[in-house]
């Protein structure tokens, strides 16, 4: 595919087209499966088993899937991906509509772990494209990433109102049909506006399919980010995922309480991710980086000390601005990592971040058990400001794109 001059921000705008039209399914898949699963099993326990092989592939993608895109090429993986998540999102639907009330809990798992395995390879795929495709473009990194997290935090917010929204308009099975359709336009998308790379690369790909993770604990910047990434996963996981959840209907009786404390969450999340090209031209990575856990860190543990419902919106609130790390975490991958195997690198920060925001829900859910939920709000927002205000002076960010400039 040739690209014309007029044209070189044609490519970057398609994959980010594609990259949310895929956040969007992502989102709404996560709403419709417990909702599918619940009303066929009637069983929480089989529900759970769900959705937890509907995260697993995120940790596998890591492994494998990152190995995929460096020895075949992103093009060709994201392509593939799209495709079969279209096809694999189907099984479970169709799956249940053959055989009701037939179909055991293993079954399940290995259905939703199907529908959800080829996707994240898909978003690493074009994650390790936005370089390049940016420098074609003739744009600026941060304001790329910048668009890049804003959109993926409202994808974040909107896609479950979407999914809610299908689910009552035309049926929870029909949904699904709809969300395959979202991956076969984004594999279009991405495909008619993107072009292939001819030339394959004649570099050894590295054999070890930890490479990845083993770069990342070598590079000073992305090690900070993967242990900092490590603690900021174990306390926001089961926050969003549960905290906030047990405080609203627990503590103040009102279910409501918990989704409008998630959204106002998403829209303050895509504001602060919007900010970041802003923040970029002012503040070092380590200002910027730190202070958002900084701030995470506060509105967590405002969350725990707050008396009224009005004061726990303000906190969630004031916790989403920290969405400008996520853009911030992309730029800093994108300028350090070699091309030989950007795709394992890619992958497996995302995984370690995640790997320990499944653990943070597990202890989490055990200690809610034992102690009150103010109290492990108050300890998980305590650790965080720690977390921020040490690693500011042990483990500063380098500012090498920075340095560079202020060099020229």
């Amino acid at each position: 595919m040739s690209i014309k001059r007029g044209n070189r921000g044609g490519p970057i705008t398609g994959l980010i087209s594609a990259e949310f039209l895929s956040l969007l399914g992502n989102q709404v898949a996560a709403v419709a499966i417990p909702i599918l699963v619940l009303a066929h099993t009637h069983s929480t326990m089989v529900t759970g088993i769900a959705v937890v092989g509907n995260t697993i592939p995120f940790v596998i993608a890591a492994f494998f899937g990152g190995k995929a895109i460096d020895r075949f090429g992103a093009w060709p993986v994201s392509v593939a991906a799209d495709l079969l998540s279209c096809i694999s999102v189907l099984a479970l639907p169709l799956a249940f509509m053959l055989y009701p009330g037939n179909i055991p809990s293993a079954i399940i798992f290995l259905l939703v772990f199907a529908g959800a395995l080829f996707d994240p390879t898909g978003v690493t795929a074009r994650h390790t494209l936005v370089p390049g495709l940016t420098r074609f473009a003739g744009r600026r990194l941060e304001r790329v990433n910048t668009l890049r997290g804003g959109l993926e935090n409202a994808a974040d917010f909107i896609g479950p109102v979407i999914g809610v929204g299908l689910i009552g308009l035309i049926g929870i099975n029909n949904t699904f049909f709809a969300n395959a359709v979202s991956f076969l336009l984004c594999a279009l998308i991405f495909a008619c506006s993107v072009p292939g790379k001819r030339n394959k690369s004649r570099e050894k790909h590295p054999n070890n399919i930890l490479a990845g993770a083993g770069f990342i604990f070598r590079d000073t910047n992305l090690r900070t980010l993967a242990i900092a990434g490590m603690i900021a996963g174990l306390i926001i996981a089961p926050f969003l995922g549960l905290l906030l959840l047990v405080l609203a209907t627990r503590r103040f009786d009102n279910p409501a309480l918990f989704g409008i404390s998630m959204s106002v969450f998403g829209i303050t999340a895509t504001l602060g991710a919007l900010s970041f090209s802003k923040l970029r031209a002012l503040y070092s990575y380590s200002f910027i980086y730190y202070g958002g856990l900084l701030i995470m860190g506060l509105g967590i543990a405002l969350c725990g000390i707050v008396t009224t419902q009005y004061g726990v919106v303000a906190s969630a609130a004031l916790t989403g601005l920290a969405g400008s790390g996520n853009p911030l975490e992309q730029t800093i991958l994108q300028e350090q990592t070699p091309k030989i195997f950007a795709g394992q690198v890619f992958a497996a920060l995302p995984a370690i971040r995640f790997t320990a925001g499944t653990l943070g829900l597990i202890l989490a859910g055990f200690l809610a058990e034992r102690y009150s939920v103010n109290w492990l709000l108050l300890m998980g927002g305590s650790l965080l400001i720690i977390t921020a205000v040490s690693g500011w002076f042990i483990a500063p960010l380098q500012d090498k794109s920075r340095h560079l400039q202020s060099k020229n």
